[in-house]
């Protein structure tokens, strides 16, 4: 007989959890600073930047559906939203910046056990996707700059990792593409880790083969992108900071390989850092740099604090009709 939790217990286990990431959150941030920050900025470009990172989190939900779907591991629309925003509260809570990936890959495959490969594969096409786009587009803007992020070193080997970085990307794309790949991993008696994994190479062929999978994915992870942009360019046109669009969209891609490193706390500190560093090239104060960093982290935080309450009510981590 399968032992099941009493819903008394998980929602008391629910709301000690949320209490307990909420007090990390407050230890771990200077409020006080995000309050100064805040103190005279333009109350409706903090609610463009609000609402442009609202638009990323719902294209994020539409590209894992669809991923889901034509992987065959599909939940529902409702679920995948669930699953989705309650994915950015862990993501806030759990080292590095993928904590959530890991709890959603988790709770699709047990809403999908016919295709538990799949569920878990379609969390890193996600992020793959994702990433192409973050490079197409990057090396779109870097490229032309190349000669001013070249006058700095440290923005030299950032700009230069960067591309070394999106031509591994794209050799691991098109191997993933092929379908010798799911043959491979699972030989001629696949069993057990080869066998899941053989299922998850074939998921990845499938989805990036399809025209929903790997065309409308990468459209929506482009669209994702440039409302990111627009986040961090409503954050500074907010407070009134030197920092154009253009100049934005050809740092943050570099920023964000630098905070995918799980090394603090859902990057504070390395993506502080990064935006000095970068913006500086364009003339940008470090002092401002932090502020547009902070206060777009702070902006960022309100979803993820969206996402918590969503966890602590529906309790996501219950499998939930299809």
């Amino acid at each position: 007989m399968r032992f099941r939790i009493p819903p008394l217990l998980s929602f008391g286990g629910r709301i000690l959890f949320t209490f307990v990431a909420l007090w990390i959150l407050t230890t771990k941030l200077n409020w006080q600073e995000f309050l100064a920050t805040l103190r005279g900025a333009q109350a409706d470009w903090l609610f463009a930047a609000l609402a442009a990172y609202g638009g990323v989190v719902l294209v994020s939900i539409v590209r894992w559906h669809l991923l889901l779907e034509v992987a065959g591991a599909a939940v529902g629309w409702v679920r995948t939203a669930q699953l989705a925003v309650a994915g950015l509260f862990f993501n806030s809570v759990l080292p590095g910046v993928m904590g959530g990936d890991v709890i959603r890959a988790f709770w699709a495959a047990r809403d999908a056990p016919q295709a538990r490969p799949a569920a878990v594969v379609s969390i890193l096409l996600e992020r793959v996707l994702g990433l192409t786009a973050t490079v197409l587009l990057g090396a779109a803007l870097i490229l032309p700059r190349w000669k001013e992020l070249n006058q700095h070193p440290v923005t030299h080997a950032g700009a230069l990792a960067f591309l070394t970085v999106a031509g591994l990307l794209l050799v691991i794309l098109a191997v993933l593409a092929t379908p010798y790949s799911s043959r491979w991993l699972g030989g001629e008696h696949s069993s057990g880790w080869r066998k899941a994994a053989a299922e998850g190479a074939k998921a990845c062929h499938v989805c990036l083969t399809h025209p929903v999978g790997a065309g409308a994915g990468l459209l929506l992870s482009l669209m994702s992108q440039a409302l990111l942009v627009t986040l961090f360019f409503a954050v500074a046109q907010a407070m009134s900071l030197p920092a154009d669009f253009w100049q934005l969209a050809s740092v943050l891609p570099m920023v964000a390989m630098v905070t995918v490193l799980p090394i603090t706390w859902n990057g504070l500190g390395l993506r502080e850092a990064a935006f000095v560093t970068f913006l500086g090239v364009f003339g940008v104060a470090a002092t401002q740099a932090v502020a547009i960093s902070l206060t777009a982290f702070a902006v960022i935080l309100v979803w993820n604090l969206f996402g918590g309450v969503v966890y602590l009510v529906t309790g996501v981590g219950k499998v939930g009709q299809k």
